[in-house]
Parts: structure tokens; C-alpha cells; sequence
């Protein structure tokens, strides 16, 4: 008998070594690649149900391509389940006003492109609402759910279509497409009808009582015109007729009726050199008249739902963090709901239920209640992750060098020791409109606790130029890229190393788009600050990059301030890591997708080109085929983020490896070829 418990004793203890050592395994990078997340979030209108779009990637077994968004459902006293699941992408999910049943576009064999289904709770199959004709891109629901407002590309015209036929298949740049027009399909008469008017729909939203509706509107249907001339205009339901409410400054974000319907609540730019849409604005329906909510704000509205005639529900940030607030328009005041160390996506109120898309430092994207004053998670898209060992994720800021306070979220080695000085890679978002919250942190073009665990600090700053902090920060960098805000990565180099925690021998820096600018600056004007250098679709040269772009009046109006490039070459050629290329000292890897419209692929080219050509610096280009602006394939995201990966443990290694020859040109990719 004691030689019997003595011996579960010792199975025990085993099975509790067993599941010590389990929950001690690293983060892999196809871990990373293979992560699910919740991409948005729907609950029914009396708030009992929730219906939530999952983004799950493609795996090896199903070939080379990007990845499948299914929806599913929370409800009752059950867990997560799928509606529609499977290898398929669903978009534009909602519930139709009067409950009962979920809609949502889909292209299903034998559809014009992605058309409307609906689906009932009762249960059944989801049918065709109704036959486009077109591939519907966005559609809402009246409020009596009778009539769907949707917008689809407008017919090519016959005599162009005809030539296309023939083999005709040249483009016209900037004057080639087609126009996005409004449809109203009616339940009662289940036809179509085509409302007339000038310029092409961005998006749409109906008034209270379905005679209105406001839609944003913009010359033509490209990139450019959608950052930069999309006004907000009122449509007349019955008579088609269009006028226009605002002539807002600048970009655009989302907008809505207020529940009385006499006004508009809006997310805009400040003015036309504002570089993101987060200040609120309220315009009144009938006059147009305009009133600034947040005049001189420092913080930056993403999202708002109206809970009332009185009340903005809205998803903001203050700097680095991250915040459901209630605004309430007599008094200017934000009311904070239950925060922490979270960062929020998708919010959403109904029935008394608030529901919300929430990521945090240790896991991505998942679907949270709001219960009793705290957010309660409901999923677990990568259980996986409760055995792995994370870095030490924490906020941080520091004092530059000319006073101003610069936050990052900052990932520690894995087994940080105090009194190490251990390699830093800092980690540069794009845009340079954007900003990081404390959430999940690492991704394929993203390294974070993938860094950690091979023994770096990661460092994810939001320089001065970044939204987050309001209008004024995020133009810092106007008139003076690369300059003050390159100071800010700078200064974080001497901060850390005199904190004692990075040598400074060993830094790199990655990034892409902007970012990639940022890294390509780092490896030619400040190579001997870093010592590795990733570069994604990276800006290279500002003039070639102005005059290849698709958004050249984004560049003009905003981040040139309105002057244009040939009134000042000089500056411009100063601040393009195309003119400092013959002093590189940096090892780079630079890639980016031949498909890019955004950074062209000259860009990159160019700097490989003039690295190359008079220096003997290590340098690589990776060029993925067909690929745009960031990768969307499963194998390219997988490819890069093991490139960088390689890069940086390449020459971030003890020692100076400057000179070293690049790594190995082929890679092993592990667990993908098994």
C-alpha cells in the first residue's frame, strides 16, 4: 500500500513537472502567424446575443494565400459557436433592426461579387436577400428594415467594356475607373433603384426616421480622394435630391445621426494639415452649421456611438492608453468607463449590454463584457498561449532631450537580469499618422515577444508625429521629417543604455512604410547609431516617392503643408536615405511587394541599388510578388517575419559584425514544410 502511494506521489509530482516545464515553452514565430483573433463585435439590438467576426489564418495544408474571416456567435448559457465557419470571409455583419435574423455580404458560387444573405436565429439556411447584380461593397439597414442603402461599382461604360473584350486592356492612370454609386433595394417592391448623383459614395448612414440619410462623397472613387475630399452630404430619401452639409477640413472618419435626428456627429481632422481624423465635430442637420467638440484636445477619438440625444459614446486614446468614455455634449466632459492595461477595437452598447474587441500585452484581440464595473473576457482564440513565457510588457517614457515627455510600450528580454546590457531593437509604426496602445505586440512585421525570448529589449515608441497626443504632436514632424522626431529614437538609445539595460553597440531598428523610412534613415544618415537595420516598403527618396505615391495630395495638402515638391527640392533630397547611401556602415534588409501603389517598388530598389553600388556594406532585398503595401500572403508574412528575425540575430550578436557577410540566403521554415 505505501509502495502504491509512493508511487502516485512520484506519477504526480511528474505529471507537475510535466506541466511546469509545458508552461515554461517559448513563443515560435509560427505560432505568430497561426494566431486567430476577434475582428469585430455585434450584438443583437436587446443586447442578448453576441454575434463576432473571428480572423483565422490559412495554414500550409491549404496552399499560399491570405487568410479566412468566419463569424460566430455568444449567447444563453453556451460558449462561443460558429455560424458560419469554415474556409470562407465574411464582411459587413449586422443585425437587421427588427432582431430575429444576422446579415452579411458573401460571394457564393453563382454571385455577381459579394452579395447580401441573411441568416435567421430560429435557424435555417441563410438565403440571398436580394440580387445585386454588382458586388455590393457596404450596405445599412432603414430603421423600419424595409430598405437596404448599399453602394457597388457603376457599370463600366458599354463602349469601354466592348474594347476590354477585344483585348483592350490598357489603363489610364488616375482616369480609368469606375464610379462607387448609392442603391436603395426596397423589401415591398424588391427592386433596385440607382440614386443619381455627382462623385463617388464613401460610406452612408440613415436618419432616425429612414427620410435621410448622410452620406460622404468625393470626386472619384481612388485612395487619394478618400484620405483627403470626401465631404459629408445629406440625401433625400424620397426625391433623391443631394446637398451638401459640410465642407469638413481635411479627413474624414465616421459619422451618424443623432437619435432626435437634427444632428450630425462626426470624427474629422482639425483642418486640412491635421495628418488623422480623431477630433469630434457636431454639425446640425438642416443649417449645417458646424460646432468643434474638442477644440485643443490632446487625445484622439477612433470610434462613437450615440447613447442618447446628450451622450457620445466613444473609443479614444490619451497618449499611449487606451479608453471607453462617455462625452457628454453640454459639458465637453469625457466620463471614462473601466479601463487598465488593455487597448479596445470593436465597442458596442445594446440592450444594456457593452461589448467589445479588446488585446492586451498578453494576448491578441479577443471578445470582452463589460460586467459589474470590469471587462470580463468571453474568448480564447489561442489557448495555446497560457503555456508560453512572455517578456515583461510595461509603459514607458522618458524626458527628450530638448524636455518633451516620449511614451512606447517596451518589451524586457525574457529573463531579464538587472546589471545586463542586452540588445535593443526599436520597433517605428508607420503612417507617420498612427500610435501604439498597450496591447498585443508582435505579429510578422511586428517581432516583440519573439525578440524577448532570444534576449532583446523591444522598443515601441510614439514619436513626436504620432496621433494619440492631439493635433498639434502629431504635426511636429511638418516641415522637419526625420529631424526632432528621429531625435526621439535617439534619445531613447542614450536613456536606455544609462539605465544600464542596452548596449548601445548593439541596436537596431525596423519598420515598414513610414517606418521602413525611419529604419532606411537609421542605416544611412545615423549608421553609427545601429548596428542592423529591417526596412519594409520604405521611403527612400521623398521626390520619387511624391511623384509615384497614390495619395500625392495627401502629401501636398498635409505633410508638405501645401507647398509643392519643386519649391523645395533641397530639403527633400536632405531628408531621402537615397542621398546618404555611400556612408552606410548598417547591415539592411530591405523588402517590399512589387505590387505596392502606396511606396513603389523603385523606392526600395533604389536604395539596394545605391548600397550596393558604392559601398561594402551587407545588404539584402526581398521582393514578394505581387504583394502591395505589407504582405497578405501567409507564406510572404511568414517568410519576412523570419528574414527580420534572422537579420537582427545576425548582427545584434556580441561583437561588431558590421563586415560579416549576409546570412544564409535560404531559409528553413521549420514547421511549415512538415
Amino acid at each position: 500500500m505505501k509502495a502504491r502511494i509512493l508511487l502516485l506521489f512520484v506519477l504526480a509530482l511528474g505529471l507537475g513537472l510535466s506541466a511546469s516545464a509545458q508552461a515554461q515553452r517559448p513563443l515560435t514565430p509560427y505560432d505568430v502567424v497561426m494566431m486567430e483573433s476577434a475582428a469585430a463585435v455585434y450584438p443583437s439590438p436587446d443586447g442578448s446575443m453576441i454575434a463576432f467576426m473571428r480572423s483565422e489564418p490559412r495554414g500550409p495544408e491549404d496552399g499560399a494565400g491570405g487568410g479566412y474571416t468566419t463569424l460566430h456567435m455568444l449567447g444563453g448559457n453556451h460558449g462561443p459557436r460558429p455560424l458560419l465557419g469554415g474556409k470562407r470571409n465574411v464582411g459587413g455583419v449586422a443585425w437587421h433592426p427588427r432582431g430575429g435574423m444576422i446579415t452579411f455580404l458573401e460571394h457564393r458560387e453563382g454571385d455577381t461579387g459579394r452579395q447580401l444573405y441573411a441568416l435567421p436565429m430560429a435557424g435555417g439556411e441563410a438565403h440571398r436577400v436580394f440580387d445585386a447584380g454588382r458586388s455590393v461593397s457596404q450596405y445599412r439597414w432603414s430603421p423600419d428594415g424595409m430598405t437596404v442603402a448599399f453602394t457597388a461599382t457603376l457599370p463600366t461604360p458599354k463602349e469601354r467594356a466592348a474594347a476590354r473584350s477585344a483585348g483592350f486592356r490598357q489603363t489610364v492612370y488616375d482616369e480609368d475607373f469606375d464610379r462607387t454609386g448609392l442603391f436603395l433595394w426596397d423589401h415591398q417592391t424588391r427592386e433596385v433603384r440607382e440614386i443619381e448623383l455627382q462623385g463617388s459614395v464613401f460610406g452612408m448612414e440613415w436618419a432616425p426616421d429612414g427620410t435621410r440619410m448622410v452620406l460622404a462623397i468625393a470626386p472619384r472613387p481612388l485612395i487619394d480622394d478618400g484620405y483627403m475630399f470626401k465631404r459629408l452630404h445629406v440625401l433625400d430619401v424620397e426625391t433623391g435630391a443631394v446637398r451638401k452639409l459640410v465642407d469638413n477640413p481635411g479627413k474624414l472618419g465616421q459619422f451618424a445621426f443623432s437619435p432626435g435626428g437634427s444632428r450630425v456627429a462626426y470624427i474629422s481632422a482639425a483642418d486640412v494639415r491635421d495628418p488623422h481624423a480623431g477630433m469630434l465635430f457636431m454639425a446640425d442637420a438642416s443649417t449645417g452649421e458646424v460646432t468643434s467638440l474638442t477644440p485643443g484636445w490632446e487625445g484622439m477619438a477612433h470610434s462613437f456611438e450615440w447613447l442618447n440625444d446628450s451622450t457620445l459614446r466613444t473609443v479614444i486614446s490619451r497618449g499611449i492608453h487606451s479608453f471607453v468614455s462617455d462625452f457628454d455634449l453640454a459639458s465637453r466632459a469625457f466620463t471614462d468607463l473601466p479601463s487598465g492595461d488593455i487597448a479596445f477595437g470593436s465597442v458596442h452598447t445594446a440592450g444594456g449590454t457593452v461589448v467589445a474587441t479588446v488585446e492586451g500585452p498578453a494576448h491578441p484581440s479577443e471578445v470582452y463584457v463589460l460586467e459589474e464595473g470590469a471587462w470580463v473576457r468571453k474568448t480564447n482564440h489561442n489557448p495555446w498561449l497560457d503555456e508560453v513565457r512572455l517578456g515583461e510588457q510595461t509603459v514607458h517614457s522618458f524626458a527628450a532631450s530638448d524636455g518633451v515627455t516620449v511614451e512606447g510600450v517596451l518589451i524586457k528580454p525574457l529573463d531579464f537580469v538587472e546589471g545586463t546590457a542586452y540588445p535593443l531593437v526599436i520597433s517605428v509604426h508607420g503612417g507617420p499618422e498612427s500610435h501604439f496602445n498597450n496591447g498585443w505586440m508582435t505579429g510578422y512585421s511586428s517581432w516583440g515577444q519573439l525578440l524577448a525570448r532570444k534576449g532583446y529589449f523591444v522598443w515601441y515608441p510614439n514619436y513626436r508625429s504620432s496621433t494619440g497626443r492631439g493635433v498639434e504632436f502629431a504635426k511636429d514632424d511638418h516641415g522637419d521629417l526625420m529631424g526632432r522626431e528621429f531625435e526621439d529614437h535617439l534619445d531613447a538609445i542614450r536613456h536606455f543604455a544609462g539605465l544600464g539595460w542596452v548596449d548601445a553597440n548593439r541596436v537596431g531598428m525596423g519598420g515598414g512604410s513610414y517606418g521602413g523610412y525611419s529604419a532606411a534613415w537609421a542605416a544611412t544618415r545615423h549608421t553609427d547609431a545601429f548596428a542592423a537595420a529591417v526596412s519594409f516598403v520604405p521611403i527612400t527618396t521623398v521626390v520619387g516617392q511624391w511623384l509615384t505615391t497614390d495619395i500625392p495630395y495627401e502629401y501636398h495638402l498635409v505633410h508638405y503643408e501645401q507647398t509643392w515638391f519643386f519649391d523645395q527640392t533641397d530639403y527633400m533630397d536632405e531628408r531621402s536615405p537615397l542621398t546618404y547611401a555611400a556612408q552606410s556602415r548598417t547591415p539592411v534588409l530591405i523588402a517590399g511587394g512589387t505590387s505596392d501603389t502606396r511606396v513603389h517598388p523603385s523606392q526600395p530598389h533604389q536604395l539596394y541599388r545605391a548600397i550596393t553600388e558604392t559601398t561594402d556594406t551587407p545588404v539584402r532585398y526581398v521582393r514578394y510578388p505581387g504583394e502591395g503595401h505589407g504582405n497578405s500572403s501567409n507564406v510572404y508574412r511568414y517568410d519576412y517575419l523570419l528574414r527580420s528575425l534572422q537579420w537582427f540575430e545576425h548582427y545584434l550578436r556580441p561583437g561588431d559584425h558590421r563586415s560579416d557577410p549576409p546570412p544564409p540566403m535560404d531559409l528553413d521554415y521549420g514547421q511549415w514544410m512538415k
